[in-house]
C-alpha cells in the first residue's frame, strides 16, 4: 500500500473510531446525560436529574417550586392534567344535565345556542357531517324545539328511551364546589371519607347533612397533576403523595392526625425532577411498610422501598425492573394470590406490561417478570387499567380503557383464568360497541355484590353506565340511571361518602370541575366494614345465604383502603365474615351471623414488621439532595 493510501486508511479508521466512541459516550453519559434504551444498564445508572439535585441542594420543596416557576415561562412549566382534544364551545352553552333533557333543564347560554343554531342552519343538511348534525340536534333539544319540527334529514334522537324497566338505581346529583385532581382518604376522621381536591391544595370533610367542610391543612401546597393517599407511616391517618409534571418536584406530605401536613419529601429521599404521570402505593416485599412505585414521561420507572427507618430507597434497577421512560398508567393487584403485589403498566408508544412478583429470600434473587405476552394483555395503547373481580370468582380481572386521544379505541375486559393468563371477554360481555372513552370506574351501584361500570366519553357524547348481570355480562343503563351527561369526565373515584349504604361517584370533567352523583333507589343490602391495622393487600370474604338459603362467597381485595362498603344482594344473613392476610393462611379475624345493613369495626392486633431481605445498607442512605 502506498504511503498516501495508508495515510487515508489510517485517518478514516481513526475518524470511524472517534464517531463510534462519541456515540457510545453519548449513550453512556460520558459527555452528558445517558440516553436509556430498553436494555437494562450493566451498572447502576446516573440519575438524569442529578444536576437539579445539586443545584437545589439545601432548599425546601416550596422554595424549589418557586424558583423553578420564576425561572421558566408559564407555557414551559406546569401541571397540565388533561392532554385531550379541544372541547367544543357548544358544551358550555347546553344544560348541565343528563340526556334526555328534562323540562326544567335550562341552557347555560340561551342566546349563544340560538346563534349557534342560526349559523348551523346556513349550512345545507347534506354538507353537515355526523358531528355537526349531532351538535345541531343537541342545541335544538336544549332550546325545547319539538323534534317533529326538525326536518327528517337532519333529525337525530336526543330523547333516548330508558334501556331497562328493572334497573332500580338513579344517579342523583349532589351539590359540589370541588375542583381539580382529587382523591379520597381518611385525612381528618378515621370513621369517614374525606376529600383532597385542587391537586392536593384543598382538604374537605363531609358534615352530617352532606355539606363539605373546608380545612386549612393543605393551604399553600403547590397543586399537582395527581394525588395518591397512603398511610406510609402506619399511624392510621392517610398521608399524601402529590405528583407534578414537567420537571417540578413531587411531594410526600405526612399527616399529623390533627389536620396538619408536613412536607417530608427531601428528608425521606423522594426528591426528584421528573415529568411524573402516575404513582401507586404497595407493599412489594410484604414487610408491612408501604413502598412507592412512580412512573414518568422522561425518566425510568422507579420503585422506592421504605426502610425500617422510614427512608425511601430506589431499588428498581436492583430488581432488574427496567422501563426507560413513558409510563403513564400503574395498576396494582395480587394476581397470583401469593401475598405479593403484581402490577400493570401502560407505556407511551410501547406494548403494555404486566409484572408478576418473583420473591426470594435473598435480595439478589428478587425479581419481577413481565408476563404480558403470555397473559395476552400486551396490546398497547391503554389509557387506564382497573383490576376488579367482575364475576365474583375470587380472582381479579382486568379492565383496560384506550388512550383518550385514540378516538376509535375501545374497552377491553380480560378475565383472569389463573396462572397469569387472561381471556378477552369484551365482546361476550357486551362492551365492544362504543368508543371515545375518556375515563372508567367500577362501583356496585345496586348493591347486588357485582360491580358495575361507569364510563366517561368525549365531550358531547353520552357518558355510559353498565349494569353487571351477575358476572354473565353487562347491560347498558345510561339513560335509565340518569348517568348520561355530556361533560367528558377524565377521572372518577367512588365510595360511600355519607356512610348510608349507597355508593357515591365523584367525577372530574375536562375543565377540572368535580361532579358528585349519589346512587339512590330500591337497592339491595350492604355492609360497611372498617378494619383497623389492616395489612396492605388484605382480603375480605363474606359467606352469605340468600332468600333461597343458597350459600355463596363474596370476596373483596380492598388494597390499601381500610374502610369499604360491600353489597350483599338479597342475603338474609351473613353467615361468616373473614379477614385474611395477603398471603392467605388462617383468617386474621372471623365474625358470624351478621345482619345486612350493619356497620362493622374490626380491630386487628398491631402488625409486627419484619424485613426478610435488605437490598442496601440503611445506615448509608443519603437523604439530602
Amino acid at each position: 500500500m502506498s504511503k498516501p493510501k495508508l495515510i487515508i486508511f489510517v485517518s478514516g479508521g481513526a475518524a470511524l473510531l472517534a464517531v463510534g466512541l462519541g456515540v457510545a459516550g453519548w449513550l453512556g453519559g460520558w459527555f452528558g446525560d445517558p440516553v436509556f434504551t430498553d436494555e437494562i444498564p450493566a451498572k447502576r445508572p446516573q440519575r438524569l436529574d442529578h444536576r437539579q439535585l445539586e443545584a437545589f441542594r439545601g432548599m425546601s420543596i416550596e422554595e424549589i417550586i418557586e424558583a423553578i416557576m420564576a425561572d421558566a415561562a408559564a407555557d414551559e412549566i406546569g401541571n397540565s392534567t388533561d392532554e385531550s382534544t379541544p372541547v367544543p364551545a357548544l358544551l358550555a352553552m347546553l344544560p348541565d344535565a343528563p340526556l334526555p333533557y328534562s323540562a326544567d333543564a335550562a341552557p347555560r347560554d340561551t342566546e349563544g345556542l340560538k346563534k349557534f343554531v342560526t349559523e348551523m342552519q346556513q349550512v345545507a343538511d347534506e354538507k353537515r357531517g355526523p358531528t355537526e348534525q349531532w351538535q345541531l340536534n343537541l342545541a335544538l333539544g336544549a332550546l325545547k324545539v319539538d323534534p317533529a319540527k326538525i326536518p327528517e334529514a337532519a333529525r337525530l334522537d336526543t330523547h333516548p328511551k330508558p334501556e331497562s324497566e328493572t334497573f332500580p338505581v338513579r344517579l342523583i346529583e349532589r351539590e359540589s364546589t370541588l375542583f381539580g385532581p382529587f382523591a379520597l382518604g381518611h385525612f381528618i376522621k378515621d370513621d369517614g371519607v374525606d376529600v383532597v381536591a385542587g391537586g392536593g391544595s384543598a382538604l374537605y370533610s363531609l358534615l352530617a347533612e352532606g355539606a363539605m367542610e373546608s380545612h386549612e391543612g393543605l393551604a399553600g401546597v403547590a397543586p399537582g397533576n395527581g394525588v395518591y393517599p397512603g398511610d406510609f407511616d402506619g399511624d392510621g391517618n392517610s398521608d399524601l403523595f402529590i405528583t407534578r409534571g414537567k420537571g417540578l418536584p413531587n411531594s410526600l406530605l405526612r399527616n399529623d392526625g390533627k389536620g396538619g401536613f408536613e412536607d417530608v419529601t427531601i428528608a425521606l429521599g423522594l426528591l426528584s425532577f421528573n415529568d411524573t404521570t402516575s404513582a401507586a402505593w404497595l407493599d412489594y416485599d410484604g414487610d408491612g411498610l408501604l413502598d412507592l412505585l412512580v412512573g414518568s414521561r422522561d425518566h425510568p420507572l422507579e420503585l422506592y422501598r421504605q426502610s425500617n427507618a422510614g427512608i425511601f430507597q430506589p431499588v428498581a434497577w436492583d430488581l432488574q425492573l427496567w422501563v426507560p421512560r413513558g409510563v403513564h398508567t400503574i395498576a396494582v393487584s395480587d394476581l397470583s394470590a401469593d401475598g405479593y403485589p403484581d402490577f400493570f403498566l401502560g407505556i407511551n408508544g410501547a406494548p403494555d406490561r404486566l409484572y408478576l412478583a418473583k420473591p426470594s429470600l435473598d435480595w439478589s434473587g428478587w425479581r419481577y417478570e413481565n408476563v404480558a405476552a403470555a397473559a395476552r394483555v400486551e396490546q398497547g395503547g391503554s389509557g387506564s387499567a382497573t383490576f376488579f373481580d367482575f364475576d365474583n370468582d375470587g380472582q381479579p380481572d382486568l379492565l383496560l380503557s384506550p388512550d383518550p386521544a385514540d378516538a376509535g379505541g375501545k374497552l377491553r375486559l380480560l378475565r383472569n383464568e389463573g396462572e397469569g393468563r387472561f381471556a378477552d371477554l369484551t365482546a361476550e360481555a357486551g362492551l365492544d360497541s362504543f368508543n371515545g372513552i375518556t375515563a372508567v370506574s367500577v362501583a356496585d351501584l345496586d348493591n347486588d355484590s357485582y360491580e358495575d361500570l361507569v364510563v366517561g366519553t368525549a365531550a358531547l357524547a353520552i357518558n355510559r353506565v353498565f349494569w353487571n348481570r351477575e358476572g354473565a355480562g353487562f347491560k347498558e343503563v345510561s339513560i335509565v340511571s340518569q348517568g348520561s351527561y355530556l361533560d367528558q369526565p377524565v377521572a372518577y373515584a367512588v365510595a360511600d361518602l355519607e356512610g348510608n349504604g349507597t355508593m357515591d361517584i365523584l367525577s372530574r370533567d375536562h375543565s377540572g370541575v368535580i361532579r358528585w352523583l349519589e346512587a339512590s333507589g330500591a337497592m339491595d343490602s350492604s355492609v360497611t366494614l372498617k378494619v383497623n391495622e389492616a395489612p396492605p393487600g388484605y382480603r375480605v370474604v363474606l359467606t352469605v345465604r340468600d332468600i333461597d338459603w343458597v350459600l355463596r362467597d363474596i370476596e373483596r381485595r380492598p388494597g390499601l383502603d381500610d374502610t369499604l362498603m360491600i353489597g350483599v344482594g338479597q342475603a338474609d344473613v351473613i353467615e361468616r365474615l373473614s379477614v385474611f392476610a395477603p398471603e392467605g393462611g388462617e383468617a386474621l379475624h372471623v365474625l358470624e351471623k351478621l345482619k345486612p345493613g350493619e356497620k362493622i369495626v374490626i380491630d386487628l392486633p398491631k402488625r409486627h414488621r419484619q424485613r426478610p431481605v435488605a437490598p442496601v445498607n440503611e445506615a448509608s442512605t443519603n437523604t439530602e439532595p
